[in-house]
């Protein structure tokens, strides 16, 4: 008992060695910090302020992007709507196009085949008209022809 009473004293000397610590350091932060805290609430309600004024601009801005959205929208409408009608026309072309090649491969087939008939036509008169007593320049100049005349077929 003896021990308790002694170290009771110590104890409660302690403790308010420990109190006044605490309210120093109370005192020391608050002569910092209250400064601090004062200059953190002037800056924040500046920041009100501006959040307030650039908030009426912020709205009349998203106003406008909302605006210019609805009008965005419509010019892809419409472009899909002449790019669809481009498609048509494209199409109605190129249907026209392959019509008129194929005409025109009918009337080169044509004239290729008119081209070959006249060759044999010809060819057969030059062979017809060949006999063996004419001379031999006139020989030659028969078998150069019926050469080149070969040589057409075949490029036909």
């Amino acid at each position: 008992m003896q021990q308790l009473n002694i170290v009771a004293p110590c104890l409660i000397l302690w403790i308010m060695n420990v109190q006044e610590t605490i309210d120093s350091l109370r005192k020391v932060l608050e002569g910092v910090i209250a400064p601090g805290v004062e200059s953190l609430r002037l800056r924040l309600d500046v920041l009100e302020k501006d959040m307030r004024e650039n908030g009426q601009g912020i709205d009349r801005l998203d106003a406008r992007v909302d605006h210019l959205s609805v009008r965005i929208d419509r010019l892809a409408e419409h472009m899909n709507d002449g790019f669809s009608r481009v498609d048509t026309r494209i199409d109605t072309l190129g249907t026209s196009i392959n019509a008129r090649i194929d005409r025109l491969a009918e009337r080169t087939e044509e004239g290729f085949s008119r081209m070959d008939i006249r060759l044999d036509a010809l060819t057969s008169a030059i062979l017809s008209m060949r006999q063996p007593t004419y001379p031999d320049a006139v020989l030659t100049r028969l078998e150069k022809l019926e050469r080149e005349i070969e040589t057409l077929h075949k490029q036909a």
